[in-house]
């Protein structure tokens, strides 16, 4: 079992107005960064077209995204509500995402709707076994701060010997707050919630090995 801290290549967007670029000093411009600094200094150019800007910096963090973990891993988010798991999921492969609330929005057309949850997590449980399986790379974007929820989806991966991550979001308690109350009325939890799972996912760091996960790797610092 191995743990470290993980440096997500995420990127930001930024318009500039005219006179701020010398290449292009009459034009509004368009650029990107991203936020693995000091390591990674991609995201240099400036952009005429906004789309292409955008098409750069995703593609970036693609390409960093599918080297954090192992070919054919079960990697599992896990974090309060507004940590970023979500904005880190976006990094990876569409197709390579199990998300539970884009599973409750394809049975119900809302993601908030929690009386489809059941069934969201039995399809998703069905998604997860399916890849293990095939041996695909798949990633599990919800909360996964329940003890039962993580021993689930271990076993899931065992059952064909693929290697398990868990990625533990460490955001401070204020912060996942504060981008819990700008989420849509439909996404938004209470936030007795969001601190139940803030103090249920800090009671999981050490269980996680004996849960079964072969590498731990933390995002974020413990600010309030």
């Amino acid at each position: 079992m191995t743990s470290s801290v993980l440096e997500p290549h995420i990127t930001w967007r930024f318009t500039d107005p005219p006179g701020v670029s010398a290449k292009y000093p009459e034009q509004t411009t368009y650029g990107w960064g991203c936020q693995a600094l000091p390591a990674c200094h991609a995201g240099q150019s400036r952009y005429l077209d906004e789309r292409d800007a955008h098409r750069d910096a995703d593609e970036h963090e693609r390409q960093e995204a599918v080297k954090l973990v192992a070919p054919g891993s079960l990697v599992v988010l896990l974090g309060p509500g507004g940590s970023g798991k979500s904005r880190l999921a976006t990094a990876f492969p569409a197709n390579w995402v199990v998300s539970l609330d884009e599973l409750r929005e394809r049975l119900a057309d809302d993601a908030g709707e929690q009386s489809v949850t059941r069934q969201a997590v039995q399809l998703q449980d069905l998604l997860v076994a399916t890849r293990m399986e095939r041996g695909l790379t798949t990633v599990v974007d919800s909360t996964n701060v329940e003890p039962s929820v993580r021993v689930g989806l271990v076993a899931k991966a065992r059952a064909f010997d693929r290697p398990v991550t868990a990625v533990v979001f460490l955001t401070g308690l204020g912060h996942c707050l504060s981008r819990n109350d700008r989420r849509p009325a439909n996404r938004r939890v209470p936030d007795n919630t969001v601190r139940w799972q803030y103090e249920q996912t800090r009671a999981a760091l050490p269980l996680l090995p004996s849960e079964g996960f072969d590498d731990i790797r933390t995002v974020g610092a413990d600010r309030t």
